[in-house]
């Protein structure tokens, strides 16, 4: 994907409630701006980019909040202000008032329904729709039996960052042993068809898939969003995948996502008759997908890319992941000639299967540790293949966000299984810069740990915050299916100042 669409940098919490305050940045890969993201950076100062060093916290402006407006309680027949606003559906129409390069804010609270968005940005002038700072914005599709997703996206060169979308239906159990139960209601979470749209930084779960990624949305991209328990269980096997993708024209982009628990595959990039080919699937982490069911055998891959028609153009790097189940999954029909793959860098302390032909794959800087099934590991030297994770040490992932200067993640393996793991933030905060860490299974929840910033390693404390339950199965994660200790995932919001 030609990243057109700007990597707004203006330091917005996804988490509407940990927001620190705004900051600003830029990024160097942007090849257009929008009106709403020029003005928005130019009002924040950037936080350095140069590391500790001799920098401290710079104190960030307030973001401009002009655009069009909508809320819980607002009116199709509203001016879209902040005073009066629209209601959501009315604001995502191609009918409503959101014209290329505006953004659409959205006040806090919930809003209960099935939405579309047919919303149609430029190259030069793409769409922005987000919450207002500090906003929680929620998107709950328990309100019916009909319609599609709880979000539906059409449209194009539109960008929907921070969102929350779920369904509080209950029933998370079928009898009828079929994708399409009439049983259950649970609708799914994001669906998109539109070309040149991103997802960024977004949350999705309990719904019945959680995100739906088609051929149609041509060079589109998933980014930063936090994806989970997501599904439903059924006499056969769990249903409902995290991410399920096709593609055939152009790239679709998997980047910085992380995926665990849920009843289907993480990351789904399979196919019968259509086309799974251009990908790049880059900084993801997940594990254990599929722990979401209460059955322990049920446990799926965390990313399976491959199907009845060849894989071709797929480019995996520094994914992350970690799994007492299945794992990771290339390639599917056995008499399937596959194009071309290139794994670099991914450390996955999981199983690896590998099916079909290939005329080219390649790896290089991959540690997989768990067992190998259909991959020749002499014939890929520079990789670093071991039956079992390591027993003693920690290795820890820190990586920032590419759409939010105010947010990073951390992934942490823990093999000590010690209380606490020390993390270097170094690459993430300036000093002086105040921060909140929250476990990925307590978003909104108590921080693991905050404080300010002086440049010492920050104590993680593993194993502290018991996991999410899905809807409806309070029990569905027990046992073995809580990392505990083992492993974490930690998302780190910043930029205020001591």
């Amino acid at each position: 994907m030609q990243r057109s669409l700007s990597r707004l940098l203006v330091g917005i919490s996804l988490f509407g409630t940990l927001a620190c305050g705004g900051s600003g940045g830029s990024d160097a890969g942007v090849d257009a701006r929008s009106a709403a993201d020029a003005a928005s950076s130019a009002d924040a100062a950037p936080r350095p980019d140069a590391g500790l060093g001799d920098e401290r916290c710079v104190v960030p402006a307030p973001l401009d909040t002009s655009g069009i407006h909508a809320s819980p309680g607002g009116s199709p027949t509203a001016a879209g202000t902040e005073a009066d606003p629209l209601d959501l559906a009315s604001a995502l129409s191609s009918d409503g008032p959101v014209a290329p390069g505006d953004t659409l804010w959205l006040a806090a609270g919930e809003y209960r329904g099935i939405f579309i968005s047919d919303l149609r940005g430029t190259e030069a002038f793409p769409i922005l729709v987000r919450p207002l700072p500090g906003a929680r914005v929620t998107l709950n599709s328990d309100v019916s039996d009909e319609g599609d997703a709880g979000l539906t996206i059409n449209g194009e060169w539109t960008r929907y960052q921070g969102l929350e979308v779920l369904s509080t239906d209950a029933d998370r159990e079928s009898v009828e042993n079929t994708s399409g139960p009439t049983d259950v209601s649970l609708r799914p979470g994001i669906t998109v068809f539109g070309s040149n749209v991103q997802v960024v930084n977004c949350v999705v779960h309990d719904t019945a898939q959680g995100f739906s990624f088609w051929r149609p949305a041509i060079d589109s991209e998933l980014n930063g969003n936090i994806i989970y328990n997501n599904g439903w269980t059924a006499p056969g096997r769990g249903h409902g995948h995290a991410i399920y993708v096709q593609n055939e024209t152009g790239t679709k982009i998997l980047e910085d996502n992380i995926i665990f628990f849920g009843f289907g595959t993480g990351i789904h990039a399979y196919t019968e008759g259509g086309a799974i080919q251009g990908f790049e699937v880059r900084d993801n982490v997940w594990f254990q997908t599929g722990a979401s069911d209460p059955r322990t055998s049920q446990r799926k891959d965390g990313c399976l890319i491959g199907g009845f028609q060849p894989v071709a153009r797929l480019n995996m790097v520094d994914n992350v992941s970690w799994s007492r189940g299945r794992g990771t999954r290339l390639g599917y029909g056995g008499d399937i000639m596959n194009v071309d793959a290139t794994l670099t860098d991914n450390y996955l302390v999981e199983s690896f299967w590998l099916r079909g032909s290939w005329e080219s794959l390649t790896l290089t800087g991959n540690a997989i540790y768990g067992n190998l099934d259909g991959l020749d590991s002499t014939l890929y030297p520079g990789n670093d293949f071991q039956p079992d994770a390591p027993t003693t040490g920690t290795r820890v992932f820190v990586h920032p966000n590419g759409y939010d200067a105010g947010r990073a993640r951390v992934a942490i393996f823990n093999y000590d299984q010690g209380p606490s793991v020390d993390v270097d933030l170094s690459s993430v905060l300036s000093l002086g810069e105040a921060y909140v860490v929250h476990s990925v299974f307590d978003l909104w929840g108590t921080p693991i740990v905050q404080g300010t910033f002086e440049g010492d390693p920050v104590t993680f404390p593993m194993g502290s915050v018991a996991p999410p339950q899905p809807n409806g199965l309070p029990d569905g994660i027990a046992d073995d299916d809580d990392p505990e200790r083992t492993f974490g995932a930690f998302i780190v919001t910043h930029s205020t100042c001591e």
